[in-house]
């Protein structure tokens, strides 16, 4: 995207499991057809994006599932050039592993396989988001980036420690800083069967002198979305008035610090 005189390349890494495995803990959205219903939807809004706030997108889905209806979507609006689909067998692992290790599994395989990564330079920044979501915001999230980041991410510290692994962004140096290989250190079956976002949390808490790193987002981001573990939209009803209320301390802040 152009900002000024500068062009900065941002890629999108839209992570999918369209077919969730047998068993999985806290999982209640299993179907696949609805789960894929959420995947196009979200890649239509994501594609209606190009060009403006975002340059390619990157599908990756780890179900070994049907992705033609995105490739088909893909083609109807034009943009076969800039959406890769990757699609790889990432469910040999015991559902026990937890969420968050798939999704880390997932973005590993991204950044070594992608075409679009591959090609990427040291200052392209990647911004992932959980694939069924749609980040209504994504541009003034864009925007509210600080300037050279390395690794842009949201550690929350009151009540449980959590890492949202909804949104993220980075450069190539930056995830290779901290995020590159986590899986292993996140599996809920080695720590007590605690979510991997809590102990993401401790994790990438340990690494943020690794690079430049900000570890809280400057605004709030807008996610419209089924949840998979209750079927509820993260922006309708009391979640709406959540946002609304977290936007405005961001902002806040952001003007009472920086």
């Amino acid at each position: 995207m152009t900002s000024g005189n500068s062009f900065t390349e941002r890629l999108l890494i839209m992570t999918a499991t369209i077919t969730p495995p047998a068993g999985a803990p806290g999982l209640v959205r299993v179907d696949p057809a609805l789960r894929l219903r959420d995947y196009e939807s979200a890649l239509e809004w994501y594609i209606g994006l190009l060009g403006t706030v975002i340059d390619r997108v990157v599908f990756a889905e780890n179900s070994m599932s049907d992705i033609g209806p995105l490739r088909h979507l893909a083609a109807r609006t034009g943009h076969v050039d800039d959406v890769e689909f990757l699609s790889f067998d990432g469910m040999d692992k015991p559902p026990c592993y937890g969420r968050c290790y798939g999704e880390s599994v997932i973005l590993d395989h991204v950044m070594q396989d992608s075409t679009f990564a591959r090609l990427a330079g040291t200052q392209t920044e990647f911004w992932k988001i959980t694939g069924r979501y749609k980040v209504k915001n994504l541009q003034a999230m864009v925007r509210s980036c600080p300037r050279d980041t390395a690794f842009y991410c949201d550690l929350r510290d009151h009540g449980a420690p959590w890492a949202d692994m909804r949104l993220m962004s980075w450069t190539k140096p930056g995830y290779e800083a901290m995020l590159q290989g986590v899986g292993e250190l996140i599996r809920e079956d080695r720590n007590g069967g605690r979510p991997g976002e809590e102990t993401l949390h401790k994790v990438l808490s340990s690494r943020l002198s690794r690079t430049r790193t900000v570890a809280s987002f400057r605004r709030e981001p807008l996610i419209d979305g089924v949840r998979a573990f209750d079927n509820q939209n993260w922006s309708k009803g009391r979640q709406r008035l959540v946002f609304l209320a977290r936007d405005a301390q961001r902002r806040l802040l952001k003007r009472l610090l920086f």
